[in-house]
């Protein structure tokens, strides 16, 4: 248990948001270098505002009740939380969320082109690079958006891994009853976060 809660957690498995942003030719005619810098240091804040909020959470549920619990906790928490870290809470002009192409909840279902970038870091990670590394950068009908991979690592598979603890297996059955984000290894892009701004 020590282990599980010294690496990332299960849920949300977070590795360092390194970016290695790829620009497609209309952001870069509308931002040059410094302006497109500092969006992105400012998506990578607001994403890890998003993604220690939601690790803090499961770690405390973890601790107190285990693996199967935390579940529970991150189905009834997690969406308040999002919405806390985004532009709905009213702290941040940054709107963050995450999704998957292996959903837990259809309520985070991606749009089309979001699905069609995870599909391009599939194809990138296929060609070797590494998942915590991949980014996409994109100014889409006047906002500028951060795509980031997030890599699986080995905590993550307590609840989103090939070998699930029946508890915990039940437990998702219970809440998730058409989950798919499970089978991951670790090393795996598990889903994004998507972080936008207005320009």
């Amino acid at each position: 248990m020590k282990k599980l809660l010294t690496t990332s957690f299960s849920i949300l498995c977070i590795h360092t948001l390194s970016v290695s942003a790829q620009a497609d030719e209309s952001q870069s005619t509308l931002l040059n270098m410094e302006q497109k810098q500092a969006l992105v240091g400012e998506a990578k804040t607001n994403i890890m505002s998003l993604a220690g909020a939601l690790t803090a959470t499961l770690k405390q549920g973890i601790k107190a009740d285990g693996h199967a619990a935390s579940v529970n906790l991150c189905n009834l928490q997690a969406p308040a939380i999002t919405k806390a870290s985004s532009a709905e809470g009213g702290l941040t002009e940054w709107t963050v969320s995450r999704t998957s192409l292996k959903l837990r909840s259809p309520a985070n279902a991606p749009d089309d082109w979001v699905k069609n970038i995870m599909n391009n870091f599939e194809q990138r990670k296929a060609n070797g690079e590494n998942a915590k590394n991949i980014a996409h950068t994109e100014v889409r009908e006047g906002r500028f958006f951060l795509v980031k991979a997030i890599p699986t690592k080995a905590g993550c598979l307590a609840c989103h891994g090939a070998n699930v603890a029946s508890d915990v297996k039940a437990k998702l059955a219970e809440l998730y009853p058409n989950d798919k984000a499970t089978g991951f290894e670790v090393g795996d892009i598990r889903g994004v976060f998507v972080a936008s701004k207005e320009l």
